[in-house]
């Protein structure tokens, strides 16, 4: 089951998010990230926040439209974005997608700590915009890539060093290392069908392709 979040970022192309949010099984919004499918007169399952980026009319035209709401106090210890992928996660979906994931620099480096989180806990998610794709390895695990030659990618590993296998991108690597204080990851390319190995550490994996899915092992 496919889960879908709308976070409260940036939806530059409403026609992309909306196909997504209507392919979806499950739709959640956390807090102002309901307001975009209020725009496209798109229903979620759910929303889920302290409704504090949510006009209250709105909040009320969503609940008279039957959409559940589930509030939660303003001083708490996560963000609307955690509650809404936690409820997903509880309500049976499998594949979880987070999109509105980009804008305010800390709610983006958040979203990417949620993929993290994820990728620990064993539940398969990635983060989708028009222009990116991302996914959270964390070892042992491996990736094939459907992006076409020509894709840039780019690697940054989490929390310190990882041990990575990169095969067919320009820049391969065999067991090689990558610092997690260092760019060294940064503007590969795609040459051929490509793989990535995480053997030890967690990696964030970045692909200019809106339609990367990162299909299981490779």
């Amino acid at each position: 089951m496919r889960g879908v979040v709308f976070l409260d970022g940036e939806y530059s192309d409403p026609g992309f998010y909306a196909g997504l949010a209507r392919g979806a099984d499950l739709v959640v919004a956390a807090d102002g990230g309901a307001r975009f499918l209020l725009e496209e007169g798109l229903r979620p399952d759910l929303v889920v926040g302290d409704f504090d980026s949510l006009a209250a009319a709105d909040v009320e035209r969503l609940a008279a439209d039957g959409v559940e709401i589930m509030r939660h106090p303003v001083r708490k210890d996560c963000t609307d974005g955690e509650l809404a992928v936690d409820e997903v996660r509880r309500r049976g979906a499998d594949d979880l997608l987070l999109v509105g994931a980009l804008g305010a620099l800390d709610h983006t480096l958040g979203h990417l700590a949620i993929l993290w989180r994820l990728a620990k806990a064993g539940a398969r998610a990635r983060l989708a915009t028009p222009r990116l794709a991302a996914r959270v390895l964390v070892a042992p695990a491996a990736t094939a890539l459907g992006a076409p030659p020509g894709t840039r990618v780019s690697l940054v590993s989490l929390g310190g060093d990882a041990v990575v296998t990169l095969e067919g991108l320009e820049y391969s690597l065999v067991r090689g290392r990558l610092p997690g204080d260092a760019c060294l990851g940064l503007g590969n390319a795609v040459t051929a069908a490509a793989r990535i190995v995480v053997h030890e550490g967690a990696v964030a994996v970045l692909v200019e392709s809106a339609g990367e899915t990162f299909p299981e092992g490779g």
